[in-house]
């Protein structure tokens, strides 16, 4: 079943200021840093808090979805550095994971809902059933390489002389059995893809 995402602070579902909807949140191609911000009206979704006064209309809009702030006077922008977007699930089991998702900052939004955030997930392969796992072996034993395979000196009772192993030594057997695959691969799981910033509309409400 969806979540209902109304049970935060957001009295008003949409906002108009100007000619673009408070909320709107775009892909933004270039550089943002402290003395190159982004376009008049439009904060960078880095999470960071802003004043609840200040960013009235912004708060408005999606109040606490990304995060409650300090509870009292601030809340969090969206937070999408080094994120991918995903269309909330609605209840319709495209995202098998929806309702374990967790809120981006404290005192926001958990679940099938906007703002909630996905931890690193790696699916197991379609249609194999045994999970990352090697192939399954039946009963076998391994040759010990490296070792001799013929007699030292003949076995004298009390003498430092002794055998060394006779044959060739090999590892013990067992039975049927799956080895765990631990090692290898990278740190996360994704499409090739490219970095933008990604900026929020807030208004023409100089704070």
């Amino acid at each position: 079943m969806a979540q209902t995402p109304h049970t935060q602070q957001q009295p008003q579902a949409t906002m108009t200021d100007g000619d673009v909807l408070v909320g709107t949140v775009v892909s933004y191609g270039c550089v943002v840093t402290v003395n190159s911000p982004p376009p008049n009206g439009w904060l960078l979704c880095d999470g960071s808090p802003r004043s609840r006064k200040d960013y009235n209309d912004l708060f408005t809009v999606i109040g606490t979805l990304h995060g409650g702030g300090d509870g009292v006077t601030t809340f969090n922008l969206p937070d999408h550095r080094g994120r991918f977007l995903r269309g909330v699930d609605d209840g319709t089991g495209h995202d098998p994971d929806a309702n374990t998702r967790l809120a981006a900052n404290p005192g926001g939004i958990a679940g099938d809902a906007v703002g909630s955030v996905q931890n690193r997930a790696t699916a197991r392969p379609v249609g194999d059933n045994t999970g990352f796992a090697t192939d399954l072996q039946g009963n076998h034993s391994h040759t010990v390489a490296h070792l001799p395979n013929s007699n030292s000196w003949y076995a004298l009772a009390g003498s430092h002389y002794a055998n060394w192993n006779d044959g060739s030594p090999q590892s013990g057997t067992s039975g049927t059995h799956t080895h765990t695959v631990t090692g290898g691969g990278d740190l996360d799981t994704c499409p090739i893809n490219i970095y933008t910033n990604t900026i929020i509309y807030y208004g023409t409400k100089a704070p």
